[in-house]
Order: C-alpha cells, then sequence, then structure tokens
C-alpha cells in the first residue's frame, strides 16, 4: 500500500514539475514590409507566379557550412519562415510589380519564377551570406509560349551569422532581385519592342 501510495506521489511531482518546464517557441519570419518601386513599366505584367525547388517547397531556413561541409545541407533547429519561400516571395511581386504599375488595367504578360536555390552559405564560423538564385521566364497571360527567359544569382551577406542575419540578407536578396527584375523587363521592352507590344495588345 505505501509503495503505491509514493508512486502515485511520485507522478504528481512529475506532472508538476513538467508542467513549469518551458519549451522553446519556434521563431518565424518573413519578409517584412518591403518597399520600392516596379522599373519595368515598357511591359505590362498582369500575373506573378513563383514555384522553388521540391527542397525548398517548406517553410525550412536552410544554411551550408562551406568551410567545413560543403555538400551537406542543414536547417536550422528553432527558426523557421512563416510560410514556403516562394509563398513569401510571390506575395511581395505581385505588390511590388502587378498592383504597382501606375497605369494597371488587368491587361499584360505573365512573370514566371523558380526559386533554384536559398541558403545562408558560412564561408568560415563568423562570415556568411545568402545565396538565392532564381530563373525567370516571360510569358503571354493564356500562353505558356517563352517570350524572354534570365537567370538572376544575388549574393549579400549576412550582418551577424546566425539565422535572423540569414532573414535580413534574404530581404536584402529579394529586394535586389525585384530591381534586376525590374531593369531586365525593361531592358527587354526597349530592345525587343514586338515582345512588348504584345504584351499590351493580349
Amino acid at each position: 500500500m505505501m509503495k503505491r501510495v509514493a508512486a502515485i506521489l511520485a507522478g504528481v511531482l512529475l506532472a508538476a514539475c513538467g508542467g513549469n518546464v518551458r519549451t522553446a517557441e519556434m521563431a518565424q519570419y518573413d519578409l517584412g514590409n518591403l518597399t520600392g518601386n516596379w522599373s519595368g513599366s515598357r511591359i505590362p505584367l498582369t500575373a506573378v507566379e513563383v514555384q522553388a525547388s521540391s527542397w525548398l517547397s517548406g517553410p525550412v531556413m536552410y544554411f551550408r557550412l562551406a568551410y567545413a561541409e560543403p555538400l551537406r545541407r542543414q536547417s536550422y533547429a528553432e527558426s523557421r519562415w512563416a510560410a514556403p519561400p516562394a509563398e513569401l516571395l510571390e506575395a511581395f511581386l505581385k505588390r511590388r510589380i502587378v498592383f504597382g504599375q501606375p497605369d494597371f488595367s488587368g491587361t499584360g504578360c505573365r512573370l514566371q519564377l523558380v526559386i533554384v536555390e536559398l541558403e545562408q552559405r558560412f564561408d568560415d564560423p563568423k562570415n556568411s551570406q545568402v545565396v538565392l538564385e532564381v530563373r525567370a521566364v516571360l510569358t503571354p497571360l493564356r500562353s505558356s509560349e517563352m517570350l524572354a527567359k534570365r537567370a538572376f544569382v544575388i549574393h549579400k551577406p549576412a550582418v551577424v551569422p546566425v539565422a535572423s542575419g540569414g532573414v535580413a540578407a534574404t530581404r536584402d536578396a529579394v529586394q535586389a532581385l525585384a530591381d534586376d527584375l525590374g531593369a531586365w523587363v525593361e531592358e527587354t521592352g526597349r530592345e525587343k519592342p514586338a515582345i512588348a507590344e504584345r504584351c499590351r495588345t493580349h
């Protein structure tokens, strides 16, 4: 009988102690309130679609110790994106591009992007950079015909060698990507006016 009572008391004590244990809360990050103007005004865009490589389909935040294990992809245990990177990037680019056009009329072409790589790469224990690789294709709105394409590779240094530093660097990389996309679309419209005309009339 005494053994049974002791066992019950021990269980109550363990439960009480367990109730006081605080587990670490998962940190969730997004891109914040990015700003800027869209410069690719020669070609109207009515849709932006972003996809990602299969390993970037979830909210995991990846890093790579290039100085020690260059072939190993690792992830932060207590930090995540608030949504998959493709979803975060698409939401920002829609605000920046589609609804940021001063003469938006709902007609134009479609910009399709694929995130090929997004990781925080450590060149040594104290220094890292975010690497963002994206493939971009310009197509008619109702067709898969490729009108123009370009690959973008962006490197942005992280101020601190931790997850939050990678997030800030990713934000800088996304801002730079938007600027580069605008310059590319503007250049395409200037050098290939037939593409710009097609996007304005279809």
